[in-house]
């Protein structure tokens, strides 16, 4: 190969006027990179009087084919070369699943109330919802023949048949478990120095989720094409993917099944059957069995088809690049309640049939300018895109029609300059956005990024910094495929909350402005010998005529209503560390923001964007967007309690704002750890602040199922600071719970089904370790190339001071709910272990 190699310089050597060209390893080595002609310039600049050749491509060291000269090049293609490499591989995972905490329970009195100054338990059959009954261990079963409980009827202890009261388990939770596969097989074929490459995928998963009763399957498989044929480079992927659940949640279903399992009183079993006869069986009428509802009530089905084909061309300095992509989603989703369920009498049942279809094409064209002088160099693009969306949403009762047309057409110019201890960047960029929802077009969009890099300060090769500024503008639109029919629940009081049952949509997405985004951002970037980093950035975001789902003339409709910014900062410091067989990567990062409504259209302010119609978040001019109102205690201008002539507090009629969900700030610290094949992660988060308003634990002190208000019932003489209406200090002593007064005047229930809602707004801090894995790779290299285990554990660990469950979860697991809790799911935590093997 060498005596070859030497020959075939020898012309150079002429063309460089009897200059002797340099022969190195590297050059050897460097034209081993190339499956196509290449192109060799000689280089007789250098002031040593040598020939450099410079390489342009890749060369995969194939024999040569032919070598001839031109222009001052020398172009060497290699020999025909015929290849077909098969790889592959094998991923299984399997995961337990466990929830996180829950609301603190009592697990000592019984279904009952006081009546004529004497604790009585009172059966299902009467109606009773209260567990503010006796203590269970003052009463006993009769073991009478008593429909609702196969041990009888509860009776004072010594008058019935000596059998102690059971404390039933009324827990719709349990262990859940996961099993995932997934294989893949590709193939690549080599011929001529061209590569063809074809993938399958195929997956499934089936999961018995952690609510009882309940399970979730999901298959997919995908099929990718890479190739060249003759001068063009195309991609194709398809790709099927179906769900299946016993049970969606877009009704809350889920949530309901939750509420009634943990108001149900520790004296009635929910295991024992849910139907009595022709009837419901629970433990009051105005209450569900949870099994009764998870029993055939519900199921979805949803399939997502994706197809693209990309084409791309490079051609010297010029690339094009075409992709579309055709979409299809649908879902199919029966949703309702059976006769017999409460507040449904009658049942109610709904096929709900969503069907998404989307066309995407993409345009790009790309032109590398070249100068001169080559500490410059620039690139000039301009990119389209073409979207057309359908989604059609189909109810027994009604039809909506949604279709949107859009245009996006950008033209930018990026330039670089780059010299010895200095590289900088420029981006200019003009955006144009039109479909036929929107009332305006927008031709002027503009966008300027640039960026300073400083290598070497300080004449150190160890430290650099990196300056970096952008503004865009930039316009955009609620996706049609969105569906807004959850906004229905700012309808319904706390205490209506199961009457909920969505089946209508907005009417459209047109006629509206778009919304509008102005946005800026600078940051500073520090780096001393790649070990460490640290980043600063600052940010400021308009958002305006922002849309949302407002209720007018007994519908729903999108209208734009408030301007809002969005401003923060954000701080990142890495470190890394490596040794010979060690290496760590730490990561920490703080980030902070407000978002404050500057501006909401006339009629307008106070608008609920989520929650109910007594608790919910709020659109407010001035304060932060989404901030959480409901009622609070009556106070004087001191801001004192004013106390009623009973000694209990006295509730203002007026909403206020009671809490803002944004957090002061989030810090999240990650740690990675490898050692020969071992590797160990850990991801933890602190979130400071954020108020969330739970509603649960309010709704558990009403119905007395709550741990607080089995520890308080039976305090006595409390006064409580504040004032009387008079303005003197309040002085009146109060029970909690006194048995010689109306039931309905203790201290929980008079304040109605979720209480004074501010008594309700507690922090929302934690500190989690997000994930934890522990991973072993081993390199076998003959017919399995690697073998890898892991083992893992996400949101293993929760601190936090809220009383409820996981204060990351969401209201119904509706969109920005977040800060609003009326019996949310628990969260869970998950220990997996995941097996892969690649041949």
């Amino acid at each position: 190969m060498k005596p070859l190699l030497l020959a075939l310089l020898l012309p150079l050597s002429i063309l460089a006027q009897e200059v002797e060209p340099v022969i190195s390893k590297d050059y050897l080595n460097l034209i081993k990179d190339s499956s196509q002609p290449k192109k060799f310039l000689i280089d007789t600049t250098n002031n040593v009087g040598n020939a450099f050749l410079k390489l342009s491509g890749n060369y995969n060291g194939y024999s040569i084919k032919r070598i001839k000269i031109k222009n001052g090049y020398l172009k060497i293609q290699p020999a025909s070369y015929r290849a077909l490499l098969v790889s592959g591989s094998f991923n299984s995972t399997v995961e337990v699943k466990k929830i996180n905490r829950l609301p603190a329970l009592q697990n000592q009195f019984v279904q009952g109330r006081s009546q004529n100054g004497v604790l009585s338990w009172q059966g299902p059959e009467t109606g009773e919802f209260f567990s503010y009954g006796p203590d269970i261990n003052t009463v006993e079963f009769d073991g009478s023949n008593y429909e609702y409980d196969k041990n009888g009827k509860l009776v004072a202890f010594g008058s019935g048949n000596g059998q102690k009261a059971n404390i039933y388990n009324n827990s719709i939770f349990r262990t859940a478990g996961l099993l995932s596969q997934s294989f893949m097989v590709q193939g690549k074929y080599l011929v001529s120095g061209k590569q063809y490459l074809t993938r399958i995928n195929l997956g499934q998963s089936r999961e018995n989720t952690f609510i009882k009763d309940n399970k979730n399957s999901s298959q997919d498989f995908l099929a990718l094409f890479e190739g060249t044929i003759k001068w063009l480079n195309v991609s194709a992927t398809y790709s099927n993917l179906s769900d299946r659940f016993s049970n969606s949640n877009r009704n809350s279903f889920l949530n309901r099944v939750y509420q009634n399992s943990i108001l149900t009183p520790i004296s009635f079993d929910n295991a024992q059957g849910n139907i009595i006869g022709s009837i419901q069986r629970s433990y009051s009428n105005t209450a569900d069995n949870p099994y009764f509802l998870l029993e055939n009530n519900n199921s979805f089905f949803q399939s997502h088809r994706l197809g693209s084909l990309v084409l791309e061309k490079k051609q010297s300095r010029l690339r094009f690049r075409i992709a579309q992509s055709a979409e299809k989603l649908k879902e199919n989703s029966n949703e309702g309640y059976k006769p017999g369920t409460a507040f449904f009498p009658n049942g109610i049942i709904v096929n709900r049939k969503k069907t998404d279809a989307n066309y995407f094409f993409n345009a790009n064209a790309t032109y590398d300018v070249e100068y001169d002088n080559y500490h410059f160099r620039s690139t000039a693009s301009a990119n389209y895109i073409y979207g057309n969306t359908r989604s059609d949403i189909d109810y027994p009762t009604a039809v909506y029609n949604y279709q949107r047309s859009s245009h996006d057409f950008a033209l930018n110019f990026l330039t670089s300059y780059n010299l010895h201890d200095l590289d900088a960047g420029l981006k200019l960029e003009n955006k144009f956005y039109a479909s036929n929802t929107v009332l305006t077009k927008d031709f002027f969009l503009p966008a300027i990024s640039a960026y300073v890099r400083f290598n070497n300060i300080f004449n150190s090769n160890y430290l650099s910094a990196r300056l970096v500024t952008s503004f865009s503008h930039f316009n955009s639109e609620l996706p049609i495929s969105s569906s807004f029919s959850q906004n229905s629940l700012v309808k319904y009081s706390t205490e209506q909350a199961l009457q909920y049952f969505p089946a209508t949509e907005v009417p459209g997405f047109d006629k509206l402005s778009p919304i509008r985004h102005k946005e800026w951002s600078g940051r500073v970037e520090f780096n001393y010998k790649n070990k460490i980093s640290l980043e600063a950035e600052v940010f400021k975001h308009n958002i305006i005529d922002d849309i949302f789902s407002v209720y007018e003339n007994g519908s729903f409709n999108l209208k734009n209503i408030a301007s809002h910014q969005n401003k923060g900062f954000e701080l990142i410091l890495n470190y890394n560390s490596y040794a010979k067989k060690i290496s760590t990567g730490n990561s920490l990062s703080f980030f902070a923001n407000r978002n404050i409504v500057t501006q909401v259209k006339q009629g307008y302010n106070s608008i609920p964007i989520a929650g109910f119609a007594n608790v919910n978040k709020e659109i407010i001019k001035g304060e932060p967007l989404g901030v959480i109102v409901g009622s609070k205690y009556l106070r004087d201008a001191n801001n004192n309690l004013i106390i009623g002539s009973d000694g209990f507090p006295l509730v203002s009629n007026i909403s206020s704002i009671i809490g803002d969900p944004t957090p002061d700030f989030v810090m999240k610290l990650t740690d990675n750890l490898s050692w020969k094949g071992f590797s160990l992660n850990v991801d933890w988060e602190w979130k400071k602040g954020g108020d969330i308003w739970n509603g649960t634990q309010a709704v558990l002190d009403y119905y007395g199922r709550s741990q607080t208000s089995a520890l308080l019932r039976n305090t006595t003489n409390y006064i409580f600071q504040g004032v009387l209406p008079d303005g003197h200090a309040n002085s009146i002593p109060v029970n909690f719970y006194d048995l010689n007064l109306p039931f309905e005047k203790n201290r929980w229930v008079r304040y109605g089904f979720s209480g004074v809602a501010e008594e309700y707004v507690q922090k929302g801090d934690y500190l989690r370790i997000n994930n934890v894995g522990l991973s072993y790779k081993l390199t076998i290299r003959k017919y399995i190339q690697s073998l890898a285990f892991t083992l893992y554990a996400n949101n293993i660990i929760v601190w936090t001071a809220y009383k409820g469950e996981d204060p990351n979860q969401l209201l119904y697991d509706q969109p920005n709910t977040n800060g609003l809790d009326l019996f949310n799911l628990p969260s869970v935590k998950i220990v997996g272990f995941n097996v892969s093997i690649q041949f």
